[in-house]
């Protein structure tokens, strides 16, 4: 299992630790021991990885793969969600005895409605029957169209082999789930409908009265979700029928807001035994989830880490005679995803700055960097600026600048020149005294 920062962080925060050097190394105990598979949390305000445990490992999607139709209808109709389609009779085989909200051939729904039946009851008749009517009947075009989205999305790990997730052909890992539901969430209609503790369905052609979808996200509804409700939780999909009478695995993806903090879990993948709620019919992918949920609240808070009104470096001035040292600032306090004990000297700062500046300076001036790490993962970089003006005194600059050219290598390159040319020379004349002086030879003839 990977180890990531923010547990490390935890762990520090219990036993009082938070200011440490540089490179310090701990041995991490997670405040709640994973059972899932793989899991994957990120504080999507910083986009600081909060856990990490195998989040590139594959594993079953299940129904999971409604996030990527649902991507797929908000990509391409989103502006047309209340424009309808009849639910086709071709579909019934295929969903027959599985997840279903009793949305029968040859009604008519909304792409709307469609979505709420399978985000409040993991609905496989509204995926496929949605999926079938916007396709014109071609279903692998669908599913194609939903693999290219999924890698313009970013991920590398997920394979799209139906609209609904019955397949066991379609496999995706957290850090893909992560990805989807991110972009997800950008969409108005996605962010209401998934946090919807229920839906009424209006009458069909086949109900004479309407009828109302429970979610089975129980951590949305506060009269009925018992141990699992969490007033944070804002949506989320289980990969089955999200209550099990049985054993076997289960994965839950959602995300949870609390006090302006977003978070999106990803925990793939949980045994049947970690659900200790006590509840006949178990959660176990959701039990994990609101318990890290409780752990990622009380643990973490977003925080200034720097303060922009005190002095965080000094840095040697030149050519001025009004100080000798300039004062620097954070441009920007950085808000940060940091322990909620804690304040911002729990980070380690590494400076990057030159060895000095030349005045004049005008307060404001950028003059180098701060990089500011957590635990050993840089959470950021944060300009250092001048905290005030430094005028140039003129007679130093020129002072300074003699004698810089002095000690210059040009001025060493034209000494040397010169002398080399000056030895040329006189080597040149002292040669041609030689010659003349020299006795000239008569050549007799016979």
């Amino acid at each position: 299992m990977k180890r990531i920062f923010a547990l490390v962080l935890s762990f520090a925060v219990l036993f009082s630790c938070l200011v440490l050097p540089a490179g310090a190394m701990f041995d991490p105990t997670p405040v709640y021991q994973v059972q899932a598979q793989s899991a994957y949390i990120v504080n999507t305000d910083t986009n600081i990885i909060v856990y990490d445990k195998d989040s590139t490992k594959q594993v079953s999607a299940g129904g999971l793969t409604k996030y990527m139709t649902i991507a797929l209808l908000l990509t391409n109709y989103a502006d047309h969600l209340d424009d309808t389609f009849q639910m086709p009779f071709a579909i019934s085989d295929y969903v027959y005895n599985t997840n279903n909200a009793d949305m029968r051939s040859n009604e008519t729904f909304t792409y709307r409605e469609a979505m709420y039946a399978m985000l409040t009851r993991n609905a496989n008749e509204a995926a496929m029957g949605l999926a079938y009517a916007l396709s014109g009947g071609d279903l692998a075009g669908w599913v194609s169209q939903m693999n290219t989205l999924s890698q313009r999305i970013g991920t590398t790990g997920s394979t799209w082999t139906d609209a609904c997730g019955i397949d066991s052909g379609n496999v995706t890992c957290a850090v893909d789930m992560y990805l989807i539901l991110r972009y997800l969430m950008s969409f108005d209609a996605f962010v209401e409908v998934s946090g919807a503790p229920s839906f009424t369905m209006p009458a069909k052609e086949k109900h004479r009265s309407s009828s109302v979808l429970v979610s089975q996200n129980a951590a949305l509804s506060k009269s009925g979700g018992g141990k699992y409700y969490r007033s944070a939780m804002q949506g989320g999909m289980c990969d089955v029928t999200a209550f099990k009478s049985d054993s076997g695995n289960q994965s839950y993806v959602s995300w949870a807001n609390k006090d302006g903090a977003t978070y999106i879990f990803c925990v793939m993948q949980s045994p049947d035994t970690c659900d200790d709620f006590g509840y006949a019919n178990r959660r176990p992918a959701l039990c994990e989830t609101v318990k890290l949920m409780d752990w990622v609240f009380d643990s973490f808070s977003i925080q200034a880490a720097l303060d922009t009104d005190l002095t965080l470096a000094e840095i040697p001035v030149k050519y001025s005679s009004d100080t000798s040292s300039l004062q620097l600032y954070p441009a920007d306090s950085m808000m940060t995803l940091l322990p909620s004990t804690g304040d911002g000297s729990v980070t380690q700062k590494y400076f990057h700055l030159p060895d000095h500046v030349c005045a004049p300076v005008q307060q404001g001036d950028v003059v180098g960097t701060v990089e500011l790490k957590l635990a050993g993962e840089t959470i950021g970089v944060v300009d250092l600026i001048a905290g005030q003006d430094v005028s140039r005194n003129p007679l130093l600059f020129t002072v300074a600048r003699f004698q810089e050219f002095l000690g210059s290598l040009y001025l060493k390159v034209v000494i040397t020149l010169s002398i080399i040319s000056i030895i040329i020379y006189f080597a040149w004349v002292l040669l041609n005294n030689w010659n003349r002086r020299k006795p000239t030879r008569k050549i007799r003839r016979r």
